[in-house]
C-alpha cells in the first residue's frame, strides 16, 4: 500500500510539472503572438528637461479625474524608473485603448511622494501630458492634460516643471 501511494504521488508530481511547462510555454506563445493586437500597444512617456539626475521618476496613467495629477495611488497604472541622465522613459506595455492623462514627478529625496510647500506648490520637478499648465491656484486639470490613445507604439514627451 505504501508503495502505491508513493507511485501515485510521483505520477501526480510529474503530471503537474509537465502541465506547468506546457502552461508557461503557451503563455510565452501568447505574448509573442503577432496576431495579438494588444501586444503592440506600448505607451511611452519621455520626460525631458531633467536638471539633476538623482532619484526616481514616478509615472502614472489616469483614466479619470479622480486623484489627477498628484495622487498616483489612484492611477489606473503606475511605475517608477531610476533617473540616469537628462531624459527618462516610462513604458506602459499592453495599454488599453481610450482616454488617459499622464502625470510624472521626480522624487529627489526618495520619500515616495510629491512634496509640496505650505500653500500646495510642488517642491519637486513634475509634469503632465500635453504639458498642460497649472491653473492660477492649483495643478493642471485632467481635461487639459487628457489624450486619446488609439493603440500601437506611441511616445508622449513631457517637459518637467521646476
Amino acid at each position: 500500500m505504501d508503495w502505491t501511494k508513493r507511485a501515485v504521488t510521483g505520477l501526480v508530481a510529474i503530471v503537474l510539472v509537465g502541465a506547468g511547462v506546457v502552461s508557461s510555454s503557451s503563455e510565452a506563445q501568447v505574448a509573442e503572438d503577432p496576431n495579438d493586437p494588444a501586444a503592440r500597444n506600448t505607451l511611452t512617456l519621455e520626460m525631458t528637461g531633467i536638471k539633476e539626475a538623482t532619484g526616481k521618476m514616478a509615472c502614472a496613467l489616469f483614466w479619470q479625474n479622480k486623484g489627477f495629477p498628484r495622487k498616483h495611488r489612484r492611477a489606473l497604472r503606475r511605475t517608477w524608473v531610476e533617473v540616469k541622465g537628462d531624459t527618462v522613459k516610462c513604458v506602459f506595455k499592453r495599454t488599453g485603448l481610450g482616454e488617459y492623462a499622464a502625470s510624472v514627478f521626480l522624487d529627489t529625496n526618495g520619500n515616495g511622494k510629491l512634496d509640496t510647500n505650505a500653500v500646495g506648490s510642488e517642491k519637486e520637478p513634475w509634469g503632465v501630458s500635453r504639458n498642460a499648465k497649472s491653473k492660477r491656484f492649483g495643478p493642471p486639470l485632467y481635461k487639459d492634460a487628457k489624450f486619446n490613445y488609439q493603440g500601437g507604439p506611441v511616445t508622449l514627451t513631457i517637459e518637467l516643471v521646476y
